[in-house]
Order: C-alpha cells, then structure tokens, then sequence
C-alpha cells in the first residue's frame, strides 16, 4: 500500500508513546486499590471469626412462653399403666350381634375364617385387664389401613365394640373402664403400635408409662420384647 499527503486516509493512525512515568503513575494506584481490598477482605474475616467465637445469643423469650392454650390439661394424671390393643382389621357395623361375622369385616384374605375371633378375644383381653388395673389406660391402636373403609380407622372400630362390650358387662356389675379408653390412629405396624400408645398415653396423662402391656398375637412376642421395646429403650421388668 502507498501513502501520500493527498490522501490521508490511506495512511494507518499513528499511536501516541505513552511515557514511562505515566505507566508507573497507574500500576502503583491499581496495587494500592488491590492492597486496600484485601486490608478490609481480612478485617472482616477477623471480625467475623470474633464475632462467631464470642458472641452469645440472648435467650429467647419464647422459652417462657405459656402453651397451656395450645395443650390441653392431662385428663388422667393419675394413671400410670398402659394397656395397648394393637388392630389388625377394621369393623363396619354397628351392631354387636353381627361382630363375629367376617361380612361386616373389612379382612385381608388369610384373616377370613377365625381371625374375626382372635380379635374379639384381643378386646375383651384388653377391657379384662383394665377393670382389673384401674390405673391403667387403655389404649386401642392403628391406623386407616383399609381404603375401603374411607377414615375410619382399626382403633375406632376397635373402640366402637370395646364399648359397646363394657355397657354391656356394667350391668353384671364389672367395673367401668370408658372413662380410660382411648384410641390412637396413626399407627401402620407393630413397631408404631407400641411408640405411637406411648406417645398417646403421655398426652392424655402428663407422664410416660410405668409399665406397659401389649395384646396381640403370640407370635408378636418376640418382636415387641427384643426389638420394638429394645429400640425406644423401654426396661425390662
């Protein structure tokens, strides 16, 4: 390419020699600036490690809180033994002369022919135990395990009968145990019958249990001896 006077546009742009103290000028602001950067990036680290160490947060108000508008009062505070019914199945009738039939029953296929028996046999174990203990809670336990039984429960219907069977013992003169029945509905396994009637046991008493009986099938024994209770701790007698 040729350049000329007459036509400037042709030459390349000519570029100004900045000097050399110009350039010191500027690399020694741009260390001040990083140097003052990382004097206040360490400050506050310093501060904040200070902070973390020695700080000690007031405590809380909400620590003296009254919630007895949220709890209600134990009912039975006097009570000191739990009786649990574990449910296996749930009844749909409220008739007590159709208790024994498998129809009004909503049962798994191997719990039809007997079974029904077996859980009659549970609930009058448990309302034995509590006329004979009457510091003891009774406690019908299980969840809505049954679709087709919409929300109620194996505890309610387990209730509805244990009822329905005590009114009918009060007139041979047995003692009353309504007033220390109580269900729990959410336990799903035998595992959570036994954690979720503590549980049950403590609100409606104020304490936890002093001794604890569990009815159900023989063969549960050995789970709820060695594993359920071993798990939450519970002592032996």
């Amino acid at each position: 390419m040729r350049f000329s006077r007459s036509n400037p546009h042709s030459a390349l742009p000519l570029y100004k020699e900045h000097s050399k103290s110009t350039s010191t000028f500027r690399s020694s602001k741009q260390l001040l600036i990083i140097g003052l950067f990382y004097i206040i990036l360490i400050l506050f680290i310093i501060n904040l490690f200070n902070f973390l160490l020695f700080h000690k947060p007031e405590s809380s108000s909400i620590t003296n809180l009254d919630y007895s508008f949220i709890l209600p009062n134990p009912s039975h505070s006097d009570l000191k033994d739990l009786i649990i019914v574990a449910g296996h199945a749930i009844y749909l009738s409220n008739r007590l002369d159709e208790v024994e039939q498998d129809d009004n029953w909503i049962l798994e296929s191997f719990q039809k022919g007997g079974h029904v028996k077996t859980f009659l046999n549970h609930i009058r174990k448990g309302l034995e135990l509590a006329q004979q203990n009457t510091k003891a809670l009774l406690v019908f336990s299980g969840g809505q395990t049954r679709p087709a039984a919409g929300p109620m429960s194996e505890a309610q219907s387990y209730y509805a009968i244990a009822q329905k069977l005590d009114l009918f013992s009060a007139e041979k003169d047995s003692h009353l145990v309504i007033d220390r029945m109580t269900t729990e509905e959410y336990a799903r396994d035998s595992y959570e019958n036994l954690l979720f009637s503590i549980c049950r046991f403590t609100e409606v008493t104020g304490h936890h249990p002093q001794s604890i009986t569990v009815i159900g099938f023989e063969f549960k024994r050995k789970r709820f001896l060695d594993l359920h209770r071993a798990a939450i701790k519970f002592p032996l007698d």
